[in-house]
């Protein structure tokens, strides 16, 4: 008989759900508004409250949960989760104890890359690097079948990687000028304000959508922007690639449906700074899985073998 598992995909806003069987078929989906208030107390029981509720009459042989925030090296706890108001939450053990099955954590955007290697633009692959662009950078590296996780839970945090620029961005990190403050959508918006500053011109509130609309018009400056963008998320992920070796990047998230205006000009750029060796042997692919990527990756521990 075929396995059927709970994927939950926690936000700050919303958390979803799916069931999902071992073959990779929705069978079900829905979702619950986040309850933030006490610091997310009641997100735990409410978790419980709706999986009894929606999937009462089907067999569940394991819950995965996708969390905003980095796992304990146990697997067992979430360490924090900022918008969620968490601080330490042993959140495996009291879904397990409530519903009398195993329960696997994970990062959100690890998520996403299990879920891309499992059903999406990887399938089939080993080793990827996954990049998420969207407010900010997020990403998972997966080798070997398995997430680079980290000692201190914050393997793959690509958007972090240090990038040099003459610029003074603060990171939501607190760092100075990480990569996502200037190739995600927010920072590629910041890029185009900047040049349109510097070129004493003024085009009122807009977003990466308008920005790829005027590249379509061969808009000079917006083309300066997508150089910028492309030339420190190019350079940071040619870096990873020199380090892990990777048979696949895939780019994910709101910037990703830019399309092959952005990942031409971006497979160029790592190009020309990966290692000859490596050069031509890679691919680099658009996510396919969308929203459902963290679903899929949440219980991917379950139904991928090692």
């Amino acid at each position: 008989m075929v396995k059927n598992y709970i994927a939950v995909d926690l936000g700050g806003t919303t958390i979803k759900f799916a069931i999902i069987d071992e073959l990779g078929k929705i069978i079900k989906k829905w979702h619950i508004k986040t309850d933030v208030s006490d610091n997310g107390k009641n997100i735990p029981q409410d978790i419980v409250d709706t999986i009894k509720a929606e999937a009462n009459d089907v067999e569940v042989s394991g819950v995965g949960i996708g969390v905003p925030g980095p796992i304990s090296a146990d697997g067992r706890s979430v360490v924090r989760a900022v918008n969620l108001g968490w601080g330490l939450t042993p959140l495996s053990d009291f879904i397990q104890k409530q519903l009398q099955v195993p329960v696997l954590l994970v990062n959100d955007a690890n998520a996403a890359a299990l879920g891309e290697m499992w059903q999406g633009a990887a399938q089939g692959k080993e080793n990827i690097i996954f990049v998420t662009l969207g407010t900010g950078v997020g990403g998972g590296i997966i080798l070997n079948k398995r997430i680079i996780n980290g000692v201190h839970s914050s393997g793959g945090e690509i958007g972090h990687i240090p990038v040099e620029s003459d610029e003074h961005r603060v990171c939501g990190c607190g760092n100075i000028n990480c990569l996502e403050t200037f190739s995600s959508a927010n920072g590629m918006v910041t890029t185009m304000q900047k040049i349109l500053a510097d070129n004493e011109e003024e085009r009122g509130e807009f977003t990466t959508v308008d920005i790829f609309e005027w590249l379509k018009k061969g808009d000079e400056l917006a083309q300066q922007a997508l150089d910028i963008t492309v030339d420190k998320l190019g350079r940071a992920i040619a870096s990873i690639m020199n380090t892990v070796d990777a048979e696949e990047v895939v780019i994910g998230g709101g910037l990703s449906a830019a399309g092959a205006p952005l990942l031409l000009p971006l497979k160029d750029v790592i190009d020309k700074h990966i290692f000859p060796e490596i050069r031509g042997k890679y691919h680099l692919k658009q996510a396919t899985l969308g929203n459902d990527a963290g679903a899929f990756g949440a219980i991917a521990g379950f139904v991928v073998d090692d």
